[in-house]
């Protein structure tokens, strides 16, 4: 939506593809598909992935034999990144579709069929209309299809709470590119200085990158996408299971909270007597994030 202050993940997608994409980090996002899918294969399944980015877990749902892939984002220069990993992997147009679109528009989604795994990740809390998102995203999962998402947890602490980050995040976007270098070497520092006082060496920082539950992400492009990812939501695991229970009645099979500012991890299943939801609703009366509401695309 023009005019409204947003970060370029796009810029920063296609630099991670053509700096640090390699074949390992492409292993590593395969082994996470299946940890949070609990699926070895995806053979014969159609996989949606909302708000693709840099195409890695598309590329992951491909190499683990999904039928048909239709990836989608909003930023030009994530259809551009997505597109250069499919063509470096030799993948068919024709079974990996990438459309540039926003899963808020009604139009583009009525467009897009139904999938057996709708892939959310770290993507509904950026659109600066959570629940309406979600509601789209759930509405496009096939009976006894899964839903894969990471939300950003909800910390109402008074001092250093979600509602600083969304001031940090907004300044970010705000601010200049050497302010922001500043921003991102201070924000280093800090995540070294906590790790210091834990009795830890700072280099464990850069373990999540490639431990078990690594997703084949790259520690400098993840410092920018975290400080620069605006419009921002958060959301607790409770708030996110009782929405989809209770309007959507998907059933959860996996919930992975965290207890910092990180991503909550969930997958729920939609039984197939479960009802569509409403295409039309926003999510009204479902409790909201603190942050001033701002739509973003």
């Amino acid at each position: 939506m023009s005019g409204t202050l947003r970060y370029e993940f796009g810029e920063n997608w296609k630099s991670f593809v053509h700096r640090a994409l390699d074949h390992e980090r492409v292993a590593r996002a395969i082994a996470s598909l299946r940890r949070i899918l609990g699926v070895e294969h995806l053979d014969g399944k159609v996989f949606l992935d909302v708000g693709c980015g840099s195409g890695l877990f598309s590329l992951a749902a491909a190499q683990l034999g999904a039928a048909r892939i239709i990836a989608f984002d909003s930023d030009p220069q994530s259809i551009e990144a997505s597109r250069a990993v499919r063509a470096s992997a030799r993948v068919s147009p024709d079974r990996w579709q990438i459309r540039e679109g926003s899963i808020l528009d009604s139009a583009f989604l009525s467009e897009i069929s139904s999938a057996d795994v709708v892939y959310a990740w770290g993507v509904l809390h950026h659109t600066g209309a959570l629940w309406r998102a979600l509601d789209r995203a759930a509405g496009k999962v096939a009976p006894e299809g899964s839903l894969a998402l990471a939300i950003y947890n909800r910390q109402d602490r008074l001092i250093g709470g979600s509602t600083m980050w969304w001031h940090v995040k907004r300044l970010y976007n705000r601010s200049p590119a050497p302010l922001r270098r500043m921003m991102e070497a201070v924000h280093v520092g800090a995540l070294a200085g906590r790790e210091l006082t834990r009795g830890r060496w700072p280099f464990r920082m850069r373990r999540e990158y490639t431990g078990d539950d690594a997703r084949g992400m790259e520690f400098w492009h993840d410092v920018r996408d975290w400080l620069g990812g605006f419009p921002y939501e958060y959301a607790s695991v409770e708030e996110v299971t009782r929405y989809l229970e209770g309007r959507h009645r998907f059933v959860p099979e996996y919930v992975n909270p965290t207890r910092g500012y990180g991503c909550n991890e969930f997958r729920f299943r939609r039984p197939s007597a479960a009802r569509q939801p409403d295409p039309s609703a926003s999510g009204a009366g479902t409790q909201r994030s603190g942050s001033p509401s701002r739509r973003g695309t």
